[in-house]
Formats: C-alpha cells, structure tokens, sequence
C-alpha cells in the first residue's frame, strides 16, 4: 500500500500590519448564542501567545497554571514536540495579556481553578482548550481581517504564527546588529528543534 504525499505548503509570513489585524479582529469577535464550552474568550490571548513566543499550539494548549511563572516572567513548555523542556520568556505586553485573562479565569466558578497542575487556558466550563477549536476561532479572524484562507491545509495556518515570529525574531536581530550566523542556531534551539 502507497502512502499518499501531501504537496509541500509554504508558511505565511504575517506582516506586522496583518498581525496587528488579526489581533483587533480576535478582540472583536463576539457569540451569537450561548455556549458554556466556547473558547472564544481565551482566542486573543493564545493568539498573541503563539506569535510573542514562537510555542506551538499544541505546546500553548498543554501548558499548566504552574508553567506560567510571572516571578521568573517565563513559560516552562514541558510537552513539546520533540520531548525536550525549554523556557520561553514573557515581554512586558505578554504578561500584562496573560495577568488579564487570569483575572477574568479566576471569576468562573470551576473548582480548583488555580490548582496548579491544572491547566492554564479553560473553557468556562473548565474543560482544557481543543487546537480545532483554535483552528477555527482563527479562520474567522483570518476572514475578519481580509486574508484568505485557502483551506485544504494550505493556510495561512495557525502554526504559521509560529513562522512569523522566527522571521520577525531574525529581522529584529539583524536590525540590531546581531550576526545572523550566530543567532540562527539560537533561535532554532529556543523554537524547541534539535
């Protein structure tokens, strides 16, 4: 039996312009009807969580109340792709997000909450977040904002994101005068690659 091989995709790299668009279109999106196992609530954050720290969206959705570490002001990613912890840290605006949407988590009434091991983004009805919920919060954003989707895992994806912020990182690095050589293994080290 052959398997079946998908074309390649190429990654969209978001502008800042189309970040700073999908962030106001994450802010502005509101439910039609109740639904206690929504996650739109917790849709602007991670979205700004993917693309501040580079995580994967499996990695965001796994991270516990214990692996945000404010004192410290970093993300300890324990389950990541590869099998291997690392430490991502939080800019000023990242912790000012997540310290918001912990204010409004710890108003629902689900038991233990803030238990530590439990984990960081929930659904009102305390369940852990589901990545095809992600997926299509972000479609929706994507089309509020004005960029086509072209489905069939063609994107823009969410794990592209995680691309912009390399390439963002890489610009930064080189308008600082960084030397690219040096500086791309760090950051391929600190996206969790071997």
């Amino acid at each position: 039996m052959s398997r079946q091989i998908r074309p390649s995709h190429t990654p969209h790299i978001f502008s800042t312009r189309e970040i700073a668009d999908i962030f106001k279109a994450s802010d502005n999106m509101r439910l039609h009807d109740k639904h206690m196992s929504t996650i739109l609530f917790i849709v602007p954050i991670i979205i700004r969580l993917l693309y501040a720290t580079g995580l994967r969206i499996s990695e965001a959705l796994a991270l516990k109340n214990k692996d945000v570490d404010f004192n410290r002001r970093c993300l300890c990613v324990r389950k990541s792709k590869n099998g291997e912890e690392r430490i991502a840290p939080m800019s000023d605006a990242l912790e000012d997000v997540l310290k918001q949407y912990l204010h409004y988590k710890g108003r629902m009434p689900i038991p233990r909450i803030n238990d530590t091991n439990g984990y960081f983004f929930v659904s009102p009805n305390g369940t852990n977040c589901r990545q095809g919920s992600v997926y299509n919060w972000f479609r929706k954003a994507l089309a509020l904002s004005g960029i086509p989707h072209t489905g069939n895992h063609q994107g823009p994806r969410v794990h592209d994101l995680r691309h912009t912020f390399a390439v963002h990182s890489l610009v930064q690095m080189a308008k600082s005068g960084l030397d690219l050589y040096y500086s791309l293994p760090l950051l391929s080290t600190y996206l969790g690659h071997k």
